[in-house]
């Protein structure tokens, strides 16, 4: 069964290479969708789960962590009075005007944080500039987009923002937004004059538990205590704000349709091309049942090329679909995608049922020849 399958698919090279080809971009396809959605959901929520903080005081109804209503400060001194509390920061997050000194001008989101303590993976050899107020930190992707006349934005490079002068204190990596709107991270005093804020104002408290300490605890007596504010746990606001881009906005069934119409097209292809290749022996399959072959054998025999055909495109796709992650992805691209192990695996099955039904038809077409077709 085995041999009359492998035999089949090497008689015609040409077909064999198509069927494969469909595959391969199918896979390919799948993943990058898959990709491009988990990175989705973990960009979409940066903010929160890069953050050194279990609890976040954040204003009622807040739906996402890149623009909010706004609190007073004296929430963070009111947080601190609570037994379990080790730390509370304050963290200001907001739309500003960035201008070039050529008088180009970007939209751009200010987060301001306070540097007492490494809320944020930021480069904490530069946060010394942040101190002094006019530093701001960039994700190494926008160095780019921001620079001028094909030249990446270099360190020390000076511009306005918000309507202040400020200056490029370094870079990092892993921070790059959901939103087009880049992050722009500096001290929280300038944050806070760059997106226009009143004195006594901020956006977002984070808390640090103390070690040991029962978060669970914490968060009922912070929520009793301040009830004007919602506390929330690192995973529930994380999940806001990924259900609010990723499904709120419609955003998540594009990029599952997109999945859809990839697993579509590698079936039709692959269908197509072993259904051709039936017809194209369709004298060989009916001396095989007038010889006596059964129509297990047969449509075994169909189902295998289907099988050789899903391992070999699989196998290729999945090569190419890692090096589209790793360089497109991954290699400083504004497109932010996340492919874990087990996305790979769980493929597996996936191409097995593309391939198995894509060979319905051939298996069809087969099983229901006469054995007298043979002597037409």
């Amino acid at each position: 069964m085995f041999k009359l399958a492998w035999y089949n698919l090497l008689h015609d090279p040409i077909r064999l290479i198509t069927a494969v080809t469909g595959v391969v971009l199918a896979v390919v396809l799948m993943v990058v969708q898959a990709a491009i959605f988990l990175g989705a959901i973990r960009s979409s929520s940066l903010l929160v789960r890069q953050a050194d903080a279990d609890l976040w005081l954040v204003p009622v109804s807040t739906t996402n962590a890149d623009f909010s209503a706004r609190i007073p400060e004296r929430r963070r001194y009111q947080a601190l009075g609570v037994a379990g509390v080790e730390r509370a920061g304050r963290m200001v997050v907001g739309f500003a005007n960035w201008r070039f000194r050529s008088g180009r001008q970007e939209s751009v989101i200010v987060v301001g944080i306070e540097s007492d303590h490494p809320w944020l993976p930021l480069p904490m050899d530069r946060l010394s500039r942040l101190d002094r107020l006019d530093g701001v930190v960039m994700d190494q992707r926008e160095k780019f987009r921001f620079g001028t006349a094909g030249d990446p934005l270099a360190i020390g490079t000076r511009a306005e923002l918000g309507g202040h002068a400020v200056a490029v204190a370094g870079f990092t990596e892993g921070m790059n937004s959901f939103p087009i709107t880049p992050y722009v991270f500096m001290a929280h005093k300038r944050a806070a004059d760059c997106v226009r804020m009143q004195p006594g104002e901020t956006v977002f408290v984070m808390i640090k538990c103390a070690p040991g300490a029962d978060i669970g605890a914490v968060q009922r007596e912070l929520r009793r205590r301040i009830p004007e504010v919602e506390v929330l746990t690192r995973d529930e606001f994380a999940r806001r704000s990924w259900h609010y881009w990723v499904l709120g906005t419609g955003m998540g069934m594009a990029l599952g349709l997109s999945a859809a119409l990839a697993l579509i097209v590698g079936m039709v292809v692959v269908g197509q091309t072993i259904f051709t290749g039936v017809l194209t022996k369709i004298r060989e399959y009916g001396t095989l049942k007038a010889l006596g072959f059964s129509n297990r054998f047969i449509g075994g025999s169909v189902v295998i090329q289907s099988a050789i055909v899903g391992t070999a495109g699989y196998a290729i796709g999945l090569v190419a679909s890692a090096l589209v992650v790793r360089y497109w992805g991954e290699g400083g691209t504004a497109v932010s995608m996340y492919a874990p192990a087990w996305m790979y695996l769980a493929l597996i099955p996936l191409t097995a049922v593309m391939c198995t039904v894509s060979s319905l038809g051939a298996v069809w077409r087969a099983l229901v020849l006469s054995p007298a077709e043979v002597f037409r």
